[in-house]
């Protein structure tokens, strides 16, 4: 078992095994530490979702493409999860994630997250389902305001 320090909270992950393998040390299935490079794009708008992300130290920007124009959403805060969407519901990716300054995340498989899911109590998936998609209307809606506000100040 490991545990984060999130938003304040003690989160745990239970289930994982090992923890903070090296890229290309991890066996399949346990979450592996990863080092992104400035510039690296870690998964684009549209993408088929197979991880997700804890961010360790460095910086994430997260942004949707709305009518052609990139439009951030926000950045990642260290020990924020980010990606996590697709894996509970199969869509794809609804926005980008930019590395902005070199960046450490630990990377939890989808094989991880179904295991740590397997012990979750029953209807926890389905309220968990609702939230996401919740969040995938608003991070919809938030985006599209924020394309209309910079339009208008253009005005």
């Amino acid at each position: 078992m490991f545990s984060f320090s999130l938003l304040g909270q003690r989160v745990a992950m239970s289930g994982l095994g090992e923890y903070g393998r090296p890229s290309g040390q991890a066996r399949p299935g346990l979450p592996e530490r990863v080092v992104f490079p400035r510039g690296t794009t870690i998964f684009k708008q549209g993408d088929k979702a197979n991880a997700a992300y804890i961010l360790e130290s460095g910086d994430v920007q997260i942004f949707k493409m709305v009518n052609g124009k990139r439009i951030t959403l926000g950045h990642v805060s260290k020990w924020g999860l980010f990606g996590e969407m697709g894996l509970i519901d199969d869509s794809p990716r609804m926005a980008s994630a930019y590395v902005t300054e070199e960046t450490t995340c630990t990377v939890l498989s989808k094989e991880a997250f179904s295991r740590m899911m397997d012990s979750a109590p029953d209807g926890m998936l389905l309220v968990i389902e609702s939230l996401t998609r919740t969040l995938r209307a608003s991070g919809d809606n938030l985006a599209e305001a924020r394309y209309r506000l910079t339009e208008l100040e253009r005005s």
